[in-house]
């Protein structure tokens, strides 16, 4: 199952709730009241049992392997919730699912030994207490798989088999403008920059039902990677993991906010840390007065406005990545 299609997963109460539930329509027609008692205490507590630890191994199990993982998942995952704190949460369930199977097979026991319905109506009091207790004891690990699930529905569910761009440059330079432009997805766009707050894909349809991935990535600053914070990061794991084609966007028209030398500075670090990826280099907001000049070979002229200008990218775009 991928990160963007785990179950939804109940709070610590929300299970409780539920198994209680389920487990008190159980009632044995037995005309012995000590034996009637008995069956359906036990029955009870298997059935608690069941709808306690099922749900926990099934959330458990959802969640990848951290083994098997694609190396830009495992990134996206640590710098999204933390894989540290996923692999804690995850252990406490699977923890307390253990813990309630070893509970009701203990109560279960004691209850085949019970002769009086009151014995064993008290026996199936205790096996509640003791199960509906382990339960409490992970709802922090519940709330943080809950949020873990929110995030990971939000991310890009990124083919690794298929061909993908990823574009690149400082914040607001254009790049959720031009995705938006020419692929199905729909970054925010927003006249400030930071307004990418993590990555985000869309696609262009090529030739014989095929599709090219498109990502969209948060700006980055001209610093070393100590620095970046965990959203810069993002972009950094997609261009390090996904071996894509990267499109570096530079505004030359002063808006973005950001000087020409720093943008350059960002391009020659990730032309030298990515030197076997195929490239190429935008002048975005070519509509606009250009304030900074820079002198890059084989720049393409782009602008939103331009639709000729966005055809010409797609192609070599297209052309770049088949």
């Amino acid at each position: 199952m991928s990160l963007q299609h785990l179950p939804t997963i109940a709070t610590a109460e929300e299970l409780i709730e539920r198994a209680l539930k389920r487990s008190s329509k159980i009632e044995e027609k037995i005309r012995s009241a000590d034996v009637r008692a008995r069956v359906t205490s036990t029955r009870k507590v298997q059935a608690l049992t069941d709808n306690l630890s099922q749900p926990l191994k099934k959330y458990v199990k959802a969640f990848p392997s951290f083994n098997n993982i694609h190396p830009f998942d495992y990134a996206i995952i640590d710098l999204t919730v933390s894989v540290d704190e996923l692999r804690h949460s995850l252990g406490g369930i699977d923890w307390a699912a253990n813990k309630v199977l070893e509970i009701g097979g203990d109560f279960s026991s004691k209850l085949s030994k019970t002769r009086k319905a009151d014995a064993s109506l008290g026996t199936m009091k205790k096996a509640y207490g003791r199960m509906t207790s382990v339960i409490r004891r992970v709802s922090s690990n519940l709330d943080f798989l809950i949020k873990a699930r929110t995030v990971f529905r939000k991310l890009p569910a990124v083919n690794v088999e298929e061909p993908i761009a990823v574009f690149a440059g400082a914040p607001n330079v254009g790049k959720s403008s031009i995705i938006g432009a020419i692929s199905t997805g729909k970054p925010e766009v927003k006249a400030y920059p930071f307004t990418t707050k993590a990555v985000s894909l869309g696609h262009i349809e090529m030739k014989y039902g095929r599709k090219m991935q498109v990502m969209d990535t948060p700006g980055l600053l001209d610093r070393p990677d100590s620095e970046r914070n965990d959203i810069e990061k993002q972009g950094i794991a997609a261009l390090e993991h996904l071996s894509p084609t990267i499109v570096f966007l530079t505004d030359c028209s002063g808006t973005a906010g950001y000087p020409m030398e720093n943008q350059m500075a960002l391009r020659d670090e990730l032309k030298s840390r990515y030197p076997e990826y195929p490239w190429i280099d935008i002048r975005s907001k070519s509509d606009l007065e250009i304030e900074d000049e820079t002198e890059i070979e084989d720049m393409l002229e782009l602008s939103i406005e331009n639709e000729e200008s966005l055809i010409e990218f797609k192609k070599q775009l297209i052309d770049s990545l088949t």
